[in-house]
């Protein structure tokens, strides 16, 4: 093969790689952005509240339990019941758990970020059964001795509580104090509470409210025997997280609304809480559900994608240069194709620039357009031929929109981008079917004897 046409394509394909630096450090530019958004959030969070999780209540009894041991004195030569004591607390969850809740969103704005926040109003009520305190009385009798129990809610951030909250238990009101008084898990409230009766199974229902504020995530945990949380919010785009998702939900243009039914069968509850007793709180306190409040539109996401694509759109555009030459015996200078290349990989610094100022969409139409009429200005100076010139503007003008439609497509972008590639690839095929190379090859290096026809109008 004619070594001209070898070393023009090797050019070509070392103008392509080095294009990927630019390119690189494009990316690095996305990541920096993403590295402040993180910044801006953890800002938020200082000042307001972060994530939120929700466990609880659980019903926390401490006792001590007195037991003999027959030891040898050896003063007296002769055996003793020396009687020991250990504290222990028996964790008890509620019969059944509804908590209903209203969440007031708005965006918070750290420089060019915004932080979707809550607050809101939960509603929580239900019923606790002393039936495993009875067994442990009637099983070890008099030498149980019981303390008064509390009822404990463990909250991930307690600054999010801004109004301090009252227990209605059993018909009766008690206070709620910071602090979860779980030595392992600091963070929560409890509430001390009077003396539980042991002789017989009675229920206790319970309710409170909290006002609840928080960043993004709200999260609740299945520890009723039946659990059953509702919530509605005035965000439209939720993301439902955790172990669980919602059994009901409905998701409008503005709001959205959940529900929740578990029961202690499927979550595993009453084996995770006998673990927590023994200080293994971790799959306890993980085994949760909830909503994430997600802005759809996260223009680094997009942007970070729509680079991936990048190095096609260059490909394409040197393989239509270089189809050019052949084709319509023109010769291009390398520099030339760099600067188209330069043009299309400065659309994505312009397109992250843009989107942080206005929406992502219009952001995309300006970067597109700027790069389409440029592009196809330059292309009508080098080839002198306006049609050309127009060809190529609307085949990159298709490929902005059918990167677009990639972009906003999450679940289907791999099989539209896999469709996009394979139907370039057939096209360029379909275009060069009956392409003579080494005719093309002869041609090309007989054009460095010539001058072409560009080359002739500027002479």
């Amino acid at each position: 093969m004619n070594r001209r046409f070898i070393f023009k394509v090797g050019i070509i394909a070392a103008l392509m790689l080095l294009l990927l630096i630019p390119l690189a450090m494009i990316e690095g530019v996305v990541s920096e952005r993403v590295f402040f958004r993180e910044e801006a959030r953890n800002s938020i969070s200082q000042s307001w509240t972060g994530n939120q999780k929700l466990i609880g209540p659980v019903l926390i009894v401490p006792y001590v339990e007195y037991y003999k041991k027959r030891e040898w004195d050896s003063n007296l030569k002769t055996y003793q019941n020396i009687t020991y004591h250990t504290n222990r607390k028996l964790y008890i969850l509620p019969e059944n758990l509804q908590i209903n809740g209203e969440v007031k969103t708005e965006n918070r704005k750290r420089g060019l970020y915004d932080i979707p926040v809550y607050a809101t109003d939960l509603d929580i009520k239900g019923t606790f059964s002393n039936r495993e305190a009875v067994h442990q009385a009637q099983n070890k009798g008099s030498n149980i001795k019981w303390k008064k129990p509390y009822l404990t809610i463990l909250i991930s951030d307690i600054r999010g509580i801004s109004e301090q909250p009252l227990l209605n238990w059993a018909g009766k009101e008690y206070e709620f104090a910071s602090g979860s008084a779980v030595e392992q898990i600091g963070n929560g409230m409890h509430a001390s509470l009077g003396e539980l009766e042991t002789g017989r199974i009675t229920a206790y229902p319970f309710s409170f409210k909290v006002n609840l504020k928080g960043m993004e995530k709200i999260q609740f945990a299945a520890v009723g025997k039946t659990t059953k949380v509702s919530l509605s919010a005035n965000w439209p785009h939720p993301s439902f997280i955790g172990r669980y998702l919602p059994a009901t939900k409905v998701i409008d243009p503005d709001k959205f609304s959940a529900t929740w039914q578990l029961s202690s069968f499927s979550s595993d509850m009453p084996r995770l809480i006998n673990a927590c007793q023994n200080n293994q709180c971790s799959e306890f306190t993980n085994n949760t559900f909830g909503v994430a409040l997600i802005n759809t539109v996260d223009i680094y996401h997009k942007t970070e994608r729509s680079v991936k694509y990048a190095i096609l759109f260059i490909s394409l555009t040197f393989i239509t240069f270089f189809l050019f030459e052949i084709m319509k015996n023109l010769r291009l200078h390398p520099m030339q194709y760099l600067l188209v290349g330069m043009s299309l990989t400065f659309f994505y610094l312009l397109l992250v620039s843009l989107s942080e100022h206005i929406a992502f969409i219009y952001a995309y139409m300006i970067a597109a357009g700027a790069n389409i009429i440029t592009i196809g200005i330059y292309i009508s100076a080098i080839l002198s031929s306006r049609k050309m010139a127009t060809g190529f503007s609307g085949m990159l003008t298709l490929l902005y929109m059918m990167l677009y439609a990639i972009l906003v497509s999450e679940d289907n972008s791999l099989l539209m981008g896999s469709l996009l590639f394979f139907s370039i690839l057939s096209l360029v095929m379909l275009i060069t079917r009956k392409v003579d190379w080494y005719e093309v090859t002869e041609k090309l290096a007989n054009q460095t004897a010539h001058k072409s026809p560009i080359e002739q109008t500027n002479g």
